[in-house]
């Protein structure tokens, strides 16, 4: 099988331009769609819905582009759906690049941190504060307001969905027979990417949560960087997409 484009989804609250220092330095084929309810999407996003429903957007929205198969790259909830875009859509995924994912049996957030991230919607000064505490970098004033901005124009319903429903999701079962299971005869190349200093999903949950569940999969993990890596250190991003880019095929 030969991989193709590259596609490069967005985490929650933000947009595909949370992509914008990555790429600056790839090829103008990169696709970086926004998701159901975020970004210029915004107007779609649908009430109580499930991550599910950002895959099969985004399956839509890949197929009119063309018939894959791409390289999937996701951070955070991003990958949480490129992950599950993996197991319904296969014939659309090549490989998996997930970046400080969300993890596929459920985010383990606290009751109050929860509410806390539902509350930030359209609180331009509660997504300055969120965008800080998850960040272990200075993020540059255009990419702070950027972030805002996206946080302010994100669909209410799209955002509560994401903190009631979609983050808590269990999607395990649905990895047995899939590609992603390493028992599968021609498993799916996977690559992690995460951060030992990340306080939203910290390297503990990663580990126990995504790795455990993908033992065929490549992690790197990387310091001095919180959540918002694409954003924090793009070079990691790009070193990941340039490992995977070297194999091409299987």
């Amino acid at each position: 099988m030969s991989t193709n484009r590259l596609v490069l989804l967005h985490g929650f609250g933000t947009s595909g331009a949370v992509w914008r220092q990555v790429i600056s330095e790839l090829d103008q084929g990169t696709l970086t769609p926004d998701l159901q309810g975020f970004g210029d999407a915004a107007a779609r996003g649908k009430a109580g819905q499930t991550t599910g429903d950002l895959t099969a957007d985004l399956a839509r929205q890949l197929r009119q582009v063309g018939a894959g198969p791409y390289r999937v790259a996701g951070h955070s909830m991003g990958a949480k759906v490129a992950l599950l875009l993996a197991i319904r859509h296969p014939e659309l995924v090549g490989e998996l690049l997930l970046i400080a994912p969300s993890p596929p049996g459920g985010e383990p957030m606290t009751p109050p941190g929860r509410a806390d991230l539902r509350a930030a919607h359209a609180d331009a000064a509660a997504l300055e504060a969120q965008y800080r505490a998850i960040s272990r970098r200075p993020l540059p004033a255009p990419d702070l307001a950027a972030l805002i901005r996206d946080g302010v124009r994100a669909s209410l319903v799209a955002w509560h969905a994401w903190t009631e429903v979609g983050s808590l999701e269990d999607l395990r079962s649905e990895l047995v027979g899939s590609r992603l299971s390493p028992a599968h005869p021609d498993p799916l190349p996977i690559r992690v990417l995460y951060s030992e200093d990340d306080p939203a999903i910290p390297p503990q949950t990663v580990q126990d949560m995504v790795l455990r569940l993908l033992p065929q999969a490549t992690a790197t993990v990387i310091q001095g960087v919180g959540h918002l890596i694409p954003l924090e250190d793009p070079q990691a991003v790009l070193a990941l997409i340039g490992a995977g880019s070297q194999a091409d095929s299987t």
